[in-house]
């Protein structure tokens, strides 16, 4: 089996749903995670490793791999040096045939029931997007690749994203080291499209409900980074039909689905790799961190699910109202510093 290290450096106060995001990581023993962290952090997991480290001592390691100053202030723009992690934390990627790198803000289902042996075996770089990437470790294309990327939003190189004071999504798709990947070589890329949807979730924060971007087709046909990239980019085209609509995910153990109602209009359950939630503001209502349902505003008890409840569920009426008192009081903090200055 080939081993796989995903690497996640974190500084600052973990998300309320980190131990949630953990306890998918100890649930893929056959994955390990190493966590970089300025936070006390402990797990008894043979699967986690630990590593205590600051923004700084980070920032000036990869000032010595790059060989010039960096803009590294904030930890967001961390992201932009992930296709770097390789070398920064060599000490443990060595040991691995793959390494990787994903967010905190998603829960994973069963890794392994994914990245197969078959894909694996046949690709050096999988998934691009950013919230969740490995790639084969010992790989001489690699440096060619990330050094002849761009960014996202500007058409610059490594060393001005470097220096750069705002994130550029150096790392993932639709350009960045991602893209150009794809761009020489794209036999030896597997971005995760099968059967006309992503094995992923990644529900858009401008839907109160949840309706993820690549697997609902509204959303796919009017979201710009689908569609200006289609031709350079064909592993993003899709036809319309066999999407799930009213959708919630529900978590079993090391598995995820995602439950909801297909064009027969009757229940379907998906299994997927992981959901991502963007920073969703996300209610935490339980402790049982294996077996769970999330929907749009929380993540609640598992229960049976008939239609009705499914719908209720997916549409909650506190998504709504708190949608409302959110609109109310960013227009009361407007107009208090128009008029109260």
């Amino acid at each position: 089996m080939k081993s796989i290290l995903v690497i996640h450096p974190y500084f600052g106060r973990f998300p309320k749903m980190f131990p949630f995001w953990l306890e998918s990581c100890k649930l893929n023993k056959t994955v390990d995670f190493l966590i970089v962290t300025n936070q006390e952090i402990q797990s008894d997991s043979d699967n986690i490793i630990i590593k205590k480290s600051s923004l700084t001592q980070v920032k000036s390691e990869l000032e010595a791999i790059c060989g010039m100053n960096i803009w590294l202030e904030k930890p967001y723009k961390l992201c932009d040096f992930r296709p770097l992690f390789g070398k920064l934390f060599s000490e443990y990627t060595q040991k691995y045939d793959f390494w990787g790198y994903c967010d905190c803000d998603l829960v994973f289902g069963d890794i392994r029931h994914f990245l197969t042996e078959a894909v694996l075996n046949n690709h050096d770089y999988i998934l691009g997007w950013g919230h969740f990437h490995v790639q084969r470790t010992i790989d001489s294309k690699f440096d060619e690749v990330w050094r002849t990327a761009r960014g996202l939003w500007r058409n610059i190189g490594w060393k001005d994203v470097f220096a750069s004071g705002q994130n550029e999504w150096f790392d993932e798709l639709p350009y960045g080291v991602a893209g150009r990947y794809y761009g020489l070589y794209p036999d030896r890329c597997w971005m995760g499209y099968t059967d006309n949807h992503a094995i992923f979730e990644s529900p858009a924060l401008s839907q109160l409900p949840f309706q993820s971007l690549f697997n609902d087709y509204t959303l796919w046909k009017s979201w710009s980074c689908y569609q200006d990239h289609l031709n350079r980019l064909p592993f993003l085209k899709r036809n319309e039909g066999g999407d799930l609509h009213h959708i919630i995910y529900q978590k079993e153990g090391i598995h995820l689905f995602t439950i909801g109602i297909n064009q027969e209009n009757r229940i379907e359950k998906r299994e997927i790799l992981y959901a991502h939630f963007y920073k969703r503001n996300l209610d935490i209502r339980i402790s049982n961190k294996s077996i769970f349902i999330i929907r749009p505003n929380a993540i609640v008890d598992c229960t049976h699910l008939s239609k009705y409840i499914l719908m209720y569920y997916a549409h909650h009426p506190s998504i709504y109202w708190e949608n409302i008192l959110y609109r109310i009081n960013r227009k009361l903090g407007i107009l208090k510093k128009k008029y109260l200055k």
